[in-house]
């Protein structure tokens, strides 16, 4: 019998992991990578947010001086 990947963890077989179903922790793995997406995605859409407030200031700067 080999061993049980969930995620980056390793579980032995016969190990007691609280009467769960292969299909529970399966499950909550799954929810588990969806959740870091959805974390990463939050990130990046912060950074991307952060650096457009900073494009626009540069462009208005720009425009200003071409103005003149």
């Amino acid at each position: 019998m080999g061993w049980l990947t969930l995620g980056k963890a390793f579980i032995k077989p016969y190990t007691k992991t609280g009467a769960k179903s292969v299909d529970k922790w399966k499950s909550l793995a799954s929810k588990s990578k969806l959740k870091m997406a959805k974390e990463n995605l939050d990130q990046t859409l912060k950074q991307t947010d952060e650096s457009l407030k900073k494009f626009k200031k540069t462009v208005k700067k720009q425009k200003k001086i071409l103005e003149d």
